[in-house]
C-alpha cells in the first residue's frame, strides 16, 4: 500500500518539477522581450522608462530563477542542497537582490549612485549575466542531477 502511495506522490512531484521547468522557460521568454523593450528594440506598453524595465526584468528574471530552483527543491526527494549549483544559484540571487535593492535606493534618491553599477543600461547587463547564469545553472542541475 505505501508504495502505491509513494509512487503516486513521486509521479506528482514530477508533474510539478516539469511544469515549474516550463514555467521557468516562459519567464525567460517574457524577461528577453522586457530586455529588449528597455533597449528600444521592441515596444511594451507598461515598459514606459528604464525603472519600469528594472522592475520588470528584475520580477520575470527572479521568477524564473524560482521556479527552476526554488519550485524544484521543494518536491524532488533527492534535491542536493549542498552541491556548487545549488550554492551557486543561493550567492548569485544574493548578488541579484543587493543589485536591485542599490539601483532602486539610488533611483529613488535615497543613497547616492555607485558608478558604473546603478547606472541604468549597467544594471541591466549585470542583472541579465546574474539572472541567465542562474536559469542555466538551474537547467543544468535538473537535467544532469548533478
Amino acid at each position: 500500500m505505501t508504495t502505491v502511495q509513494e509512487n503516486d506522490s513521486s509521479r506528482f512531484s514530477n508533474i510539478i518539477v516539469n511544469i515549474s521547468t516550463v514555467v521557468g522557460a516562459i519567464l525567460i521568454v517574457f524577461y528577453i522581450l522586457v530586455l529588449l523593450a528597455a533597449y528600444n528594440v521592441l515596444s511594451l506598453p507598461l515598459i514606459t522608462d528604464n525603472f519600469s524595465a528594472f522592475v520588470g526584468l528584475s520580477i520575470f528574471g527572479f521568477g524564473a530563477c524560482m521556479a527552476i530552483f526554488a519550485i524544484r527543491a521543494n518536491f524532488q526527494k533527492d534535491f542536493k542542497w549542498l552541491s556548487v549549483f545549488t550554492i551557486l544559484a543561493i550567492v548569485l540571487g544574493t548578488l541579484g537582490a543587493a543589485l536591485i535593492i542599490l539601483v532602486i535606493l539610488a533611483d529613488l534618491g535615497i543613497m547616492a549612485s555607485i558608478p558604473g553599477i546603478t547606472i541604468y543600461p549597467n544594471a541591466f547587463i549585470i542583472l541579465s549575466a546574474i539572472v541567465f547564469a542562474k536559469w542555466i545553472l538551474g537547467t543544468v542541475h535538473l537535467f544532469f542531477k548533478i
